[in-house]
């Protein structure tokens, strides 16, 4: 289909929101999943994808889900809880019983539930994939609801059958492949201002009538999709390069197990910027927690954003949607195509970004959260 096709194709997509009544919230999540990873998978060259795996779709969803695992504090009676999005016991449920068995704190991100047990996440993780190809990607496309609902395979194509078993899925030879439309994985990029406010609006009101006993619908929005959800772990690899591959804190090696901490935590100075971000062992940043960070500490970071060496490093492999600016509150221009970060002057066909943290705005930031 020719690319004028794209508001026809925006319609269609409305109207399978419209005409399908959620008992979950799966498929919204899904569509949200779908428009995050077709953006991340936009080649460097600005070419749209044209095929997306339906396991990297899984494990987005999971990531969209992880932060409402945590109890949503306004109730009656003032018990926090955590929200139910589905009649039976659906991913968010499934996802706070290992936050919930593995002691996570409430700011624990999913890469530290993967790091906690990175042996026993793997089956839980692959059961939530199976469900998220089995059921929501497979019935994305349906209009309407049970024997009476029609597909149409306007998105993407696939190979399995509805409700497909986990051991199926977890087979070498399973083909997870979404074959997207011609001129989809383009439209999903550019349409992504438009949906995406939809879709949060109906996955809102869907979670606010399945918990009668909210009072505070309008934080709702806010503790769902609010800018302290978005995870920080796609600039962890950046991070650690820019730190020599050593922990911020203890300065030991960090390997491939490292975690991005806010240096001002998040609960006293809400900045997702790259100047609040280090990467760091699990078990510093789990030790530093809510508290501010040590002198030592305080120098070291200072030390980072002097004038003469800005912060900066290759991310040649980063595509994230211009959605997402808000990760980095100091780099709001989106670059061309790809993603919602500040591209430096001269930096060619490989993307660098450079902090540009100075010092007496540090000094500020310090003092207004001691």
């Amino acid at each position: 289909m020719p690319d004028d096709d794209a508001l026809p194709f925006a319609e269609r997509l409305l109207a399978l929101l419209d005409a399908t009544r959620y008992s979950a919230t799966y498929k919204l999540a899904t569509l949200l999943a779908l428009i995050d990873v077709a953006a991340e998978r936009v080649a460097p060259d600005g070419s749209a994808p044209e095929m997306l795996s339906g396991k990297e779709i899984g494990r987005r969803v999971i990531e969209l889900y992880w932060p409402q695992t945590v109890p949503y504090g306004s109730v009656i009676g003032g018990q926090p809880k955590v929200l139910a999005q589905a009649p039976q016991m659906d991913i968010p449920s499934k996802l706070a019983v290992w936050r919930t068995d593995h002691h996570l704190s409430w700011g624990a991100s999913l890469e530290d539930a993967r790091a906690v047990d990175p042996f026993g996440w793997a089956k839980p993780e692959a059961d939530l994939l199976a469900i998220v190809i089995g059921m929501p990607l497979a019935k994305l496309q349906r209009f309407g609801d049970g024997h009476r609902s029609v597909e149409e395979r306007f998105i993407y194509d696939f190979s399995w059958r509805e409700e497909v078993g986990h051991s199926t899925v977890a087979r070498p030879d399973f083909d997870d492949s979404l074959r997207l439309r011609p001129g989809v994985g383009s439209w999903l990029v550019r349409l992504a201002p438009l949906i995406r406010p939809l879709v949060q609006s109906k996955w809102a009101a869907r979670v606010a009538d399945r918990n009668s006993d909210l009072v505070d619908t309008e934080r709702l929005d806010e503790f769902l999709f609010g800018a302290q959800r978005i995870s920080l772990h796609r600039v962890r690899g950046p991070l650690t390069e820019s730190q020599g591959g050593d922990c911020f804190y203890c300065a030991g090696r960090m390997g491939n197990r490292g975690a991005v901490d806010h240096f001002l935590p998040w609960s006293r100075h809400p900045d997702n910027s790259i100047d609040n971000l280090v990467a760091a062992h699990a078990a510093c940043n789990n030790a530093k927690s809510a508290s501010l960070p040590g002198l030592d500490h305080l120098g070291r970071w200072m030390e980072r954003f002097r004038p003469a060496q800005p912060t900066t490093f290759s991310t040649s492999w980063l595509h994230l949607p211009a959605g997402h600016a808000d990760q980095t509150g100091s780099c709001r221009v989106p670059a061309p195509h790809t993603c919602g970060y500040r591209r430096a002057p001269g930096c060619g066909d490989t993307h660098r970004y450079t902090s540009h943290c100075s010092q007496p705005r540090i000094h500020a930031l310090f003092a207004s959260v001691a």
